[in-house]
């Protein structure tokens, strides 16, 4: 079943069901096991995912750096959008993984097939280029949160803003997100 915020934009739109039947039918429906990096770091992505079951992280890797950071979270009701931005619309090798937290379900739509429907059909196009400016703004608010807030009220914005994230993510990929340790989200925790 599609995100409900979806099935309602393709409503508002006044997509004919057999254009919405079109464009899944450009999908694939995969099954994703937890753990499982759906893309791995220093790979083009050139696919789109619709979270149907289950969670994922977006993690930042540089191996230079050491540097491996947890900077998004995607769910069926938050974020169920995902992709490798910094691949997908460039095609150079992302810098990202896209991680399984769970046992998990996406339909994968590859860029090529959607580009091909998309600028044949005005309306599609429109439904596509509202979803893309959605999940890039979502993205970029994260992204300044991250920037701007303390740890304290980074963790007072999830739990209240973002609780499905509080609730289904292991404390590792927090505490990543957070930019702090293990030890130290556990001690925020009791404080707050």
């Amino acid at each position: 079943m599609l995100p409900l915020h979806l099935i309602k934009q393709l409503n508002e739109a006044n997509i004919p069901f057999e254009k919405v039947e079109k464009m899944l039918s450009l999908g694939k429906i995969m099954k994703v096991k937890n753990l499982t990096k759906l893309v791995e770091h220093n790979k083009v992505c050139d696919k789109i995912y619709v979270v149907l079951q289950g969670g994922f992280v977006s993690r930042f890797i540089d191996k230079e750096l050491e540097i491996e950071k947890t900077i998004n979270f995607f769910f069926r009701d938050f974020h169920p959008f995902m992709t490798c931005v910094d691949s997908f619309f460039s095609g150079t090798k992302t810098q990202c993984e896209l991680r399984a937290i769970s046992n998990a379900e996406v339909i994968e739509f590859k860029k090529q097939d959607i580009e091909a429907t998309i600028f044949q059909d005005l309306q599609l196009f429109r439904v596509y280029h509202t979803q893309v400016t959605t999940a890039l703004q979502e993205i970029n608010d994260f992204e300044m949160k991250i920037i701007a807030y303390s740890s304290e009220r980074l963790y007072h914005y999830l739990i209240t803003e973002c609780p499905i994230v509080i609730q289904k993510v292991p404390a590792k990929y927090i505490a990543e997100f957070m930019g702090i340790s293990s030890e130290w989200l556990s001690k925020l925790k009791h404080r707050i």
